[in-house]
């Protein structure tokens, strides 16, 4: 994909201990981001954390699939779950600006809402398996949350994905074949009832590919301000 510059965006690059939280509307940290960088293209992605419990009890699913197979996979750190929004692939360093701010805008009014993680599955299928994923059908404010993200995305360039997202957590890519009772471990392996993701924020995440796998770094947090913006 070819790195994505924003087009009315100039470039800010004041890092100092005096400047104020925000600059222009631009919060500090971001400008440090932009300064750091140096105009070199960064791989990011919008994303809903989750609670450490919910990680935790993720976690515990996860590491019994993998004592109940044998297959080659690289399994996802506790501290790397996420719920993905939007894989933007490498942006240039100053679109984080315009970035924040249209995560300030899809969640102006949004009220937090729970995400029911109780299904475990893969992508494309149990018999190709690439991706194992733990994951459910999410309420209708996802999809408001996702289709107006696309909507300002695409404002910016971004193509527009044409495929409907749905809620899950990655909890491996399979490097190879998989397990041949993959699918009736998946079947039988305990997990809660109703292990449920609070979304209450957004964060544009920073992916540092590695050996040992990508090193996230969230560049910002966007809060729900639903509540706030009515004035409770």
């Amino acid at each position: 994909m070819a790195t994505l510059v924003p087009p009315t965006l100039r470039a800010q690059s004041d890092c100092d201990v005096g400047v104020a939280p925000e600059v222009g509307g631009i919060r500090r940290g971001l400008l440090c981001v932009c300064y750091d960088h140096a105009g070199d293209p960064m791989r990011a992605f919008f994303c809903i954390p989750l609670q450490p419990v919910v990680a935790t009890s993720i976690d515990r699913i996860a590491r019994d699939i993998r004592d109940a197979t044998r297959m080659r996979a690289r399994w996802v750190r506790r501290e790397n779950y996420h719920i993905t929004l939007r894989f933007l692939g490498e942006i240039d360093p100053l679109m984080t600006v315009e970035l924040e701010r249209i995560a300030r805008r899809v969640t102006g009014r949004l009220e937090p809402f729970t995400v029911i993680l109780d299904g475990l599955g893969c992508f494309p299928s149990v018999d190709r398996a690439r991706v194992l994923w733990i994951g459910g059908e999410p309420p209708p404010a996802f999809y408001g949350l996702v289709s107006s993200l696309h909507h300002e995305l695409r404002k910016l360039g971004f193509p527009m994905e044409r495929r409907e997202t749905g809620a899950h957590v990655t909890l491996a890519r399979l490097r190879g074949r998989a397990d041949p009772k993959l699918g009736r471990v998946l079947d039988d392996v305990p997990r809660p009832s109703k292990l449920g993701a609070l979304a209450d924020r957004i964060v544009l995440m920073e992916s540092i590919l590695g050996p040992a796998g990508p090193t996230y770094t969230a560049l910002c947090t966007t809060r729900f301000r639903g509540r706030e913006s009515d004035g409770h």
